[in-house]
C-alpha cells in the first residue's frame, strides 16, 4: 500500500473514530471499550511499522512478476484500465479473503482482524502484522496481465481505505447501495460468529462477488462479534502470535504425520480425529456472550492514551519520511514500536514485568531520539527533552508497579 496515503489519512481516521464514539454512546452495550480500542489500534500501528520490512515482499514480488512474466503493458493513462483494475483488485481481494478464512495458515495471518469483541472503526485498523507475506500472491494475475506496480499499489490502497468506514454499528442499511456495494450492514455479518454468519460476505468494495459465488448473507439480527475461539487478551503481540501457537500446538499433539501436515492447510473448524474431530460452531446471542474485560485505573488509561497519541503521531511521520532513514535506524524504530505494543498490553493486564519493561522502553526511546538527532543542532534539546519526558513518565507509570490484575470476563455484550 502507499505509505504516504495512509499517513495523510491517519488524522481523518481519528476524527471519524471520535465522531463514531459520540454517535454510538447510547447503543446497547456501547461500541467502544478503552483497552480493546487501544489493542486494535496498536495492531494497526504495528502493521504499518512492520510494513517497512515486510511490505517490500508484496510490492517486490508483484514488480518481479510484472517485469518478467507480463503478457502486455497497460498504460496508466487509460481510464478503462483503471476501471478494469478497480474490479480486478477487488476480485483478487475477494479470493484472498475467502482463502484466509478457509486455509489455516492463511487464517493465522488474518484472525487478528476478527479478534475484537467490539465492532467499530478501531476494528478496521486492527490488522495482522504478517498479512503482506501471503496476500500478494493473490494479486499476481494483475501483474501478468500487465498492470504496472504503481497502478496496483494505488488501487490496492484505495481498496483498503474504502473498507475503513464499513466497520461501524452506527450506520444501518443503505437501500439500493446494498445490492452492489459492501456496506456496514454486510460487513457486520462478516465479523459475526453466529453460525448463520460464519464465513460470509468476503467482498472488499463490492458485494456482488459474494452474490455470484454463493457466500452472501443478509444481516438478519446484529451479529455477535469476535472469534469462535476468543483471544482473551489485549496484548497486540500475543494477538498476532497466538494463531500460530495454536496451530503449532495441534501439530505437536496429533499423532499421525498426515494430520500434522493437514493442520496447516485445512479450514479453521477442522481438527484431527485424535483431537476430537471437526468443531461445531455453537449458537450464541449478544445477551449470552461474555466479552473479555479488564479493569485498569483511570490514571493508567490516561498514561497509555498519552503514549499512544505520541506513537501514532510518530508513525504518521515515519510513513512520510522513512526514505530518509538508514535501514539500521528504521529497524531500531520498529523494535521500539513492538516493545511498546508489548508493554501496553502487559500494563492493562497487570503483568509483574510490565512496569520494568516500560522503564526499559522509555530508556530505549531516549537513546533512539539521541541517535536520530546526533550530528544536528537539535541533538541537545531533543536528548534533554526526551530524557526529561521519560523521567516524568517513568515516575507516573511506577505508581502502578505491583498492581493486582482485575480481569472481568463476564461482561454481557448487550448490557446497558
Amino acid at each position: 500500500m502507499d505509505a504516504r496515503s495512509i499517513a495523510i489519512a491517519i488524522p481523518l481516521f481519528f476524527l471519524l473514530i471520535g465522531v463514531e464514539m459520540l454517535a454510538t454512546k447510547r447503543l446497547p452495550g456501547g461500541a467502544f471499550r478503552f483497552a480493546d480500542s487501544i489493542s486494535s489500534l496498536s495492531c494497526g500501528v504495528g502493521q504499518q511499522v512492520l510494513g517497512f520490512l515486510l511490505g517490500a515482499v508484496q510490492v517486490g514480488g508483484y514488480a518481479l512478476v510484472y517485469e518478467h512474466l507480463r503478457v502486455a503493458t497497460i498504460s496508466p493513462s487509460s481510464v478503462l484500465a483503471w476501471v478494469v483494475l478497480l474490479f480486478g483488485v477487488d476480485l483478487c481481494y475477494f479470493l484472498y479473503h475467502w482463502a484466509s478464512h478457509r486455509v489455516n495458515f492463511l487464517w493465522a495471518t488474518h484472525a487478528v482482524h476478527h479478534q475484537s469483541e467490539e465492532y467499530n472503526l478501531t476494528t478496521a485498523l486492527r490488522q495482522s502484522w504478517f498479512t503482506s507475506v501471503t496476500s500478494w500472491i493473490f494479486y499476481l494475475p494483475l501483474a501478468v496481465a500487465g498492470f504496472p506496480p504503481l497502478m496496483f499499489v494505488l488501487m490496492l490502497t484505495a481498496n483498503t481505505l474504502y473498507q475503513f468506514w464499513i466497520h461501524t454499528r452506527a450506520v444501518g442499511r443503505l437501500g439500493f447501495l446494498e445490492v452492489f456495494l459492501n456496506t456496514p450492514s454486510h460487513h457486520r455479518v462478516h465479523h459475526g460468529i453466529d453460525p448463520i454468519y460464519i464465513d460470509r460476505n468476503y467482498g472488499g468494495i463490492f458485494i456482488f462477488w459474494d452474490r455470484l459465488f454463493g457466500t452472501f448473507q443478509r444481516e438478519e439480527q446484529e451479529p455477535v462479534y469476535g472469534t469462535v475461539k476468543p483471544l482473551a487478551s489485549f496484548n497486540p503481540v500475543w494477538a498476532n502470535v497466538e494463531p500460530w501457537v495454536h496451530l503449532g500446538k495441534m501439530a505437536r499433539q496429533t499423532r499421525r504425520l498426515r494430520d500434522k501436515i493437514f493442520v496447516w492447510f485445512m479450514p479453521p473448524e477442522w481438527r484431527p480425529a485424535d483431537l476430537g474431530g471437526p468443531v461445531t460452531i455453537p449458537e450464541v446471542t449478544r445477551s449470552e456472550q461474555r466479552r473479555y474485560g479488564i479493569w485498569a485505573p483511570r490514571g493508567l488509561n490516561t498514561y497509555v492514551l498519552v503514549g499512544f497519541a505520541t506513537i501514532a503521531a510518530a508513525t504518521g511521520g515515519l510513513l512520510l519520511y522513512a526514505a530518509a532513514l538508514s535501514s539500521l535506524k528504521l529497524m531500531a524504530i520498529v523494535v521500539l514500536v513492538i516493545v511498546t505494543m508489548v508493554t501496553w498490553g502487559a500494563l492493562f493486564e497487570a503483568k509483574a514485568w510490565a512496569v520494568p519493561l516500560e522503564w526499559a522502553r522509555l530508556a530505549l526511546a531516549v537513546a533512539l531520539g539521541a541517535w536520530l538527532a546526533a550530528g544536528t543542532s537539535a541533538f541537545v534539546p531533543v536528548t534533554a527533552g526526551a530524557a526529561a519526558g521519560a523521567l516524568l513518565l517513568a515516575i507516573w507509570v511506577g505508581r502502578y508497579r505491583g498492581r493486582a490484575p482485575r480481569i472481568r470476563a463476564a461482561l454481557p455484550a448487550a448490557a446497558t
